[in-house]
């Protein structure tokens, strides 16, 4: 169980979009990688608007200051040095409107239960609202995670980690994500992973090891699963 929240202020509005960090060593991890999916959608909510839509909270990613409430928000916190934290804000097209602060503490995955998506399902920008996960979850027991599969029977992410399979080529995620996140991109740029349109249930059956990635869950950190943690399915396709 997380501990309490340090600072669940509320600034304004509910939020349309979050976007999750890793706070360690009293530095923000990857930060231009989260403001480039910021901007992102907010340009793609932008787009879908039309005309007469504006953010000021794009205006002021493009800039190369930090944003002001971030860091207005993290010099009020006291910080253990030897703690990774993970900080949420919570956004819209007006600006930051929550955030929030919470030691990490990382979950116990033992099982993966391959999950059907629901046709034409979209979660290609990180939504403040994930009642769909929510209720995919609600039914599992907590150290287990579903492990969403398209109807062309291909493998995407789990609720909350990108998936990382190492085979005897190498490592491997998929090339369709439910989510593109931080971690997998910087991985891709480095040249340590390699997308694949064609992980399906039976080829990851054949896997050495699957791993589970995120903002707060690096490669050298993330949870590691033997194949057998997949839990047996009739989706399985080849």
């Amino acid at each position: 169980m997380l501990t309490e929240d340090l600072h669940p202020a509320e600034l304004g509005e509910a939020p349309l979009f979050i976007e999750t960090l890793m706070l360690r060593s009293g530095e923000l991890v990857h930060t231009e990688l989260h403001r480039e999916r910021m901007r992102y959608t907010l340009e793609t909510e932008l787009a879908r608007r039309g005309e007469g839509a504006h953010s000021p909270l794009l205006s002021q990613l493009y800039a190369s200051a930090p944003l002001a409430e971030i860091d207005s928000f993290l010099t009020q916190e006291f910080l253990d040095p030897k703690k990774t934290y993970r900080l949420t804000l919570g956004y819209g097209l007006s600006g930051i409107v929550s955030l929030r602060l919470i030691p990490y503490e990382r979950r116990v995955i033992r099982a993966l239960r391959p999950t059907l998506l629901p046709p034409n399902f979209d979660y290609s920008l990180k939504w403040a609202d994930r009642s769909f996960f929510d209720q995919v979850k609600a039914s599992m027991p907590r150290d287990e995670e579903p492990l969403f599969l398209r109807p062309d029977g291909t493998i995407t992410d789990t609720s909350y980690t990108n998936v990382v399979v190492e085979l005897s080529e190498g490592l491997f995620t998929p090339a369709r994500p439910l989510l593109r996140g931080t971690q997998r991109s910087h991985l891709l740029h480095l040249g340590l992973i390699r997308e694949d349109d064609a992980l399906t249930l039976e080829k990851i059956q054949r896997a050495q090891r699957l791993l589970l990635i995120n903002a707060l869950l690096p490669l050298d950190e993330a949870i590691e699963l033997p194949p057998e943690a997949l839990i047996p399915s009739d989706l399985q396709r080849g």
